[in-house]
């Protein structure tokens, strides 16, 4: 019983080692089971999704650079990144979704926001796509910022969905951290049951020495199960580890997008290659950890030349002044990557500056990449630099060739456009040039096309054969021969010699020119146009001589005129002649006989009196003739002041009524006043002259009218005779020079035909008018129109007496800091009748220019001033011209003397003479105050005293003596 209940208590502890063992070893194989499935978990699951999503943006990207490519340079090769792309794009969508059940928040954002900014930008895509195909690349350039903030929106939704995946990746290292503790806690449980176990296995191998053999194999056993336990206890902390690092793996992949994205967007949107490669070189050395990097370009000086240079376009990275800027010649593998095409791997030593300050880099491996166009051709290369390690390494091989490959074709889109805008800019310059040379061709075209257009001869040009080849508007209006080019001239002149006698002869000497019988042409013919007879002169000059383009140019000149001319010259010298005779004679006969003859007194007196009328006439025909002439040279001057025409008119009357036998009656409503503005002596010149007319011309009628009136500001004034009239078709001419009615009613009358052509210059130069209303046998009414006069209120005011209305505007400006009302008048003699109108206080302050328009000057206006009887003591300032105010700009037209008076020095001198009441003090600019004060006292003005200051004479005068 004793043995039996030990072998049993032996076999008991054996079976539970046993079941212990067992225990032990089911829990590690769970626990290890467990961390398997985290781990698969986190690879199967996590990885893919965020592998996926990545493959979305990278996809996404190459789409928009493939379009860029295909936009800029128009090759289907650069679509292969979109097309692939978009296929990539929808599996990874459908892989995305797979996992929608398993990973909810996930799903929301993929539906909710992924897929439909990714269906937007595949929209954008297609139709950015169908644009540049339809050549509307400037509507697709314009939609490049559109496609930006899409892609830019998907970026945001893109972190977003990162977010989820790396919290669940996080979620899941939770989980396995778990499972691990886990199945340590099960692993030290069962060694404390194990513990416990040999215990008491050793007291029973004490108390049951039978046992021992069985005990020593379930040692064994149970030894052989603890290196399993501890083997699989090292695989499991090796799972552990390689399952940290595969979770590290996300980071960095993480990082590495970041860096490819950071890339990928500073591949596009620049205008300039210098820009381009100054963003996107920095951005390729941190994608592909390279440590320095150049851009070597081939040049060429023009298409078809066979030698080239070579540029380095970029370099970043290498010490200062060991990148040559261009080199004539490449040597070693620069020369090989453009004859074969293919990347090439160059490990050199660094030179003594690339050793760096611990000087620790030896070694530098560099990687020459072809540049190349779309059509395979090289056309520059790119050379990374790395002080530390090979270019190409396993595990980023096909990442560095896609950024490369990237590079590569954003480099020469960038060219291309680079190209493009130097092609821009090159065929603007000549557009430029071209239509600067169009320009001026026209211009001269047009300029040659005026001169002869508008000049006063007809011009036609034949070739050698006669052939009308151009024909301006006045030979055109003379011989219709615009509508005859390409036509031969002589047929054309016989033509016209058959309708006009008179151009027989020119259409034969033009027929003996072309046939060059004649050796030149010039010819005389006259011929009726309309109801005128036109008379001509035609002639004809050889032009380019010798050359192929050798013809004629014809030139008609109309002689009228000449001949209009000759013929008022020999009427003029006819009425000269007769006009200067007959007084001439009469005066000479009435000599010859006051010489020879002795007459009793009143026959002397009458003869001398009829030499003296007869001497009169022949001044006044002189007189004439000098006025006209000085007229119609611009040298008549005109003296203008306001002019009171009822007390003109009833003075030039009082003297005609005494002279003939007519009456002159003057109409006018009483006590209106009719002022004009005018020359005193030639608007008594127009009066006289047109009474003088009317009286001759109505011989048989005993009185004249003459009717004032004034409407709307302008002064009429009618003389109406009722004489002879004079007849319609002499209207044209009734002005003219010389020109007289001719028939046998007016033969008797003498005269010049020079009257009624003066008073139209006189009139003409008061800006007036003069028409005139006649009726055969009852007489002619002439009308006067001239501006109306307002005669000037100067109570109250300043008074500025100047001529130059710019110069009076400038004063007055200045003169608005006073507040105070201000007027112009631009004569002594207005300046004389206002003062003499002022019936309540009177101007309160004088400035005077000395030259104004009238015939008296400023010091006549202030003698009178002086004598005035109530306003003599107004201050007076005495400028011939001053300063502009600050904000005036001079014009073309509008020159200022520099001023003894500034326009501040100005309005400080009349506001002291105005503040300090009534004196009697006159202020003149600085100048010899001793020949002022004689020319005061000439003027009549008693001087008290004169101050003199830096810039001005103030003179004090004494009250006069008022009657």
């Amino acid at each position: 019983m004793k043995s039996f209940t030990k072998s049993r208590i032996s076999m008991l502890y054996v079976v539970l080692i046993v079941i212990l063992l067992a225990l032990v070893s089911v829990s590690s194989f769970i626990a290890s089971r467990n961390m398997e499935n985290e781990s698969d978990a986190i690879v199967g699951d996590v990885l893919p999704l965020l592998t996926t999503t990545n493959r979305l943006l990278t996809n996404l990207i190459n789409q928009e650079t493939g379009i860029r490519g295909f936009e800029i340079s128009g090759n289907e090769q650069f679509l292969e990144p979109y097309n692939s792309g978009k296929e990539q794009i929808a599996l990874d969508l459908e892989t995305m979704s797979s996992f929608d059940a398993k990973y909810p928040t996930l799903q929301i954002i993929l539906d909710t926001q992924a897929k439909p900014a990714i269906t937007n930008l595949q929209r954008y895509y297609d139709s950015q796509l169908e644009l540049i195909r339809a050549g509307k690349l400037d509507e697709a350039n314009a939609r490049i910022s559109t496609g930006k903030t899409m892609m830019d929106r998907y970026r945001v939704i893109h972190a977003s969905m990162e977010k989820t995946i790396n919290q669940l990746t996080t979620d899941a290292y939770n989980a396995t951290h778990k499972a691990g503790r886990t199945s340590r806690i099960i692993t030290l449980v069962g060694g404390l049951i194990a513990l416990m176990a040999g215990g008491m296995s050793i007291v029973v191998f004490y108390r049951a020495f039978q046992a021992e053999l069985e005990l020593r194999k379930s040692e064994e056993t149970y030894r052989y199960m603890a290196e399993s336990l501890e083997i699989q206890n090292e695989e499991i902390i090796a799972q552990q580890e390689e399952q940290q690092a595969t979770l590290a793996k996300p980071s960095e992949r993480e990082r590495e997008l970041e860096l490819l994205s950071s890339y990928q967007e500073k591949l596009t949107g620049y205008i300039k290659l210098s820009e381009f490669l100054k963003n996107t070189l920095p951005a390729l050395l941190n994608s592909l950890s390279q440590d320095a990097a150049l851009v070597v370009l081939e040049r060429r000086g023009n298409l078809d030349s066979e030698t080239a240079h070579y540029e380095v376009v970029h370099a970043i990275g290498y010490p200062k002044g060991q990148v040559q800027p261009a080199v004539q010649e490449l040597y070693g593998p620069a020369k090989r990557v453009f004859e074969e095409g293919v990347p090439l791997t160059h490990t050199r030593e660094v030179t003594e500056r690339e050793q760096g300050i611990h000087r620790g880099m030896t070694r530098a491996v560099e990687q020459y990449i072809p540049l190349m166009d779309d059509t395979q051709t090289v056309i520059g290369f790119l050379l990374l630099t790395s002080y530390q390690s090979s270019f190409f390494q396993e595990e980023n091989q096909r990442l560095a060739k896609g950024l490369v490959r990237q590079f590569g074709l954003a480099f020469y889109a960038q060219v291309m456009n680079d190209q493009k805008l130097q092609q821009a800019v090159d065929l603007a310059e000549l557009n430029e040039q071209l239509l600067l040379e169009k320009q001026l061709l026209e211009g001269q075209r047009d300029l040659i096309q005026n001169i002869l257009e508008s000049a006063h001869e007809g011009m036609m040009m034949c070739d050698a054969q006669g052939t009308i080849l151009f024909s301006n508007q006045r030979m055109n209006m003379y011989f219709g021969l615009h509508e005859r080019i390409g036509e031969n001239l002589v047929a054309c002149a016989h033509e016209i010699g058959s309708e006009v006698t008179s151009f027989y002869g020119v259409a034969a000497s033009i027929e003996a020119l072309i046939d060059r019988s004649l050796p030149h042409l010039t010819q005389r013919f006259s011929f009726m146009q309309g109801e005128h007879m036109q008379h001509a002169e035609l002639y004809a000059t050889l032009v380019s001589e010798g050359t192929e383009q050798q013809g004629y140019l014809f030139v008609f000149r109309d002689r009228t005129e000449e001949e209009r001319i000759d013929e008022i010259k020999n009427e003029f010298i006819s009425i000269v002649s007769h006009e200067l005779r007959t007084p001439l004679a009469s005066v000479l006969g009435f000599i010859e006989i006051l010489l020879h003859r002795e007459l009793p007194k009143d026959k002397q007196k009458k003869y001398m009196e009829t030499i003296y009328s007869e001497a009169q006439r022949l001044s006044n025909l002189i007189n004439d003739f000098l006025d006209l002439q000085r007229m119609e040279s611009g040298r008549q001057s005109y003296h203008f002041a306001p002019v009171h025409l009822p007390d003109m008119l009833r003075d030039i009357a009082e003297q005609w009524q005494d002279k003939q036998r007519h009456r002159v009656n003057i109409h006018h409503e009483a006590g209106k006043e009719l002022w004009v503005r005018a020359d005193v002596d030639r608007i008594r010149q127009v009066f006289d002259n047109l009474i003088s007319n009317a009286i001759k011309y109505s011989p048989g009628g005993d009185h004249i009218d003459i009717y004032l009136s004034a409407d709307r500001g302008r002064v009429t004034v009618a003389i109406q005779d009722y004489g002879l009239g004079i007849p319609e078709e002499a209207r044209g001419n009734m002005f003219s020079k010389f020109f007289r009615v001719d028939n046998s009613d007016r033969r008797q009358i003498g005269g010049t035909g020079l009257g009624l052509a003066i008073v139209k210059e006189i009139i003409e130069g008061h800006h007036g008018l003069i028409t005139y209303t006649s009726e055969m046998g009852h007489g002619t009414t002439f009308l006067l129109e001239l501006a109306q006069f307002e005669i000037a209120d100067m109570d109250g005011r300043i008074v500025i007496l100047e001529d130059d209305d710019n110069l009076a505007k400038l004063i007055q400006i200045a003169l608005n800091k006073l507040a105070l009302p201000s007027v112009q008048l631009r004569s002594a003699e207005e300046g004389l009748i206002a003062l003499e109108r002022c019936r309540e206080e009177g101007p309160i302050l004088f400035i005077v220019d000395i030259l104004l328009e009238g015939e008296r000057s400023g010091w006549d206006f202030i003698a009178g001033l002086y004598k005035h009887p109530l306003h003599a003591q107004t201050p007076v300032i005495v400028s011939t011209a001053l300063d502009p105010p600050h904000d005036y700009h001079e014009k073309e037209i509008e020159k200022y003397l520099k001023k003894p008076f500034t326009m501040e020095r100005l309005v400080q001198v009349a506001k002291r003479l105005i503040e300090g009441g009534r004196c009697h003090a006159y202020v003149f600019p600085a100048q010899d105050k001793e020949a002022l004060t004689d020319e005061l006292q000439r003027n009549g003005i008693e001087v008290l005293g004169v101050q003199e200051n830096q810039d001005m004479i103030e003179v004090n005068i004494k009250k006069p003596q008022v009657e």
